[in-house]
């Protein structure tokens, strides 16, 4: 079986990949070009207002990287518990383009001719890419969808409080945003010592072996069935804005506060 993936240059895809190859050939790693940082602004205020849009700004050039500076050894912590490996890619299984939706895209996985694309943090795929090839779209999703679509569905379940609800999605691919048929969906434990920037390595690295199952399924000819979300509530989630991450770090205090007085009494 031809696996192809279709994702772009981060820790994750790496994670996966390594993974991956373990025990599956895999063709080719197709990075998506990320958009400009003004391209992101605009879109955001469209989607977000322009205040929430300067909100998000804000907190990925304030928090985000002190989260990441700061949680380094929770990073590592993680990495050597679930065996994780972060090698580079072989160069010569890497090839990049600028927009999969496109018909340059289109012509290209065609071209690959794939049997099975799993998909990794691009670009929402449009109904005509998802149709120019008959392999199925297969997508990682860090969130328990529906209820937490979007970006950083770990953590805002957290926020939410809604522990029981971190987790990771294994889902058909549609035009909608994380609103393809659930595949399999792993619940993890985000642990009280991680945060925003940590979230994501476990909630990878819980899902993996799942992950490993299901395309086991396709190479074995058994195209996985979908399953009824554990949740009917549905919302779409985006990066936090500076003020909506202090409002809960401020609450996550407190709840912890509490709960370690009534542990003394």
């Amino acid at each position: 079986m031809k696996i192809v993936l279709l994702t772009r240059d981060c820790d994750s895809t790496t994670i996966v990949y390594n993974y991956l190859s373990q025990h599956f050939p895999i063709d080719t790693v197709v990075f998506e070009r990320t958009i400009s940082k003004s391209e992101q602004f605009r879109r955001r205020v469209k989607l977000i207002g322009f205040w929430n849009a300067i909100g998000q700004v804000i907190f990925m050039l304030t928090a985000f990287p002190f989260l990441k500076l700061t949680s380094q050894g929770k990073r590592k912590k993680i990495l050597a518990q679930y065996n994780l490996d972060l090698r580079d890619i072989p160069a010569e299984k890497i090839k990049k383009i600028d927009k999969l939706s496109s018909t340059k895209g289109r012509e290209f996985l065609q071209e690959l001719k794939p049997d099975l694309l799993i998909v990794n943090g691009t670009r929402i795929l449009s109904k005509k890419t998802l149709e120019s090839v008959a392999a199925p779209f297969v997508n990682i999703h860090t969130g328990i969808t529906p209820a937490y679509r979007g970006v950083h569905g770990g953590y805002w379940a957290v926020a939410k409080g809604q522990k029981n609800f971190f987790g990771t999605t294994i889902h058909y691919v549609d035009p909608g945003v994380d609103t393809g048929g659930i595949i399999e969906q792993v619940f993890a434990e985000p642990g009280e010592e991680n945060n925003f920037y940590t979230y994501p390595y476990i909630q990878y690295a819980t899902v993996l072996p799942v992950l490993k199952q299901v395309v086991q399924s396709f190479i074995d000819g058994h195209r996985p069935s979908t399953k009824p979300a554990v949740v009917n509530d549905t919302a779409l989630w985006f990066h936090p804005t500076i003020f909506q991450w202090l409002g809960n770090l401020k609450r996550t205090f407190i709840f912890l506060l509490a709960a370690s007085f009534i542990q003394l009494f």
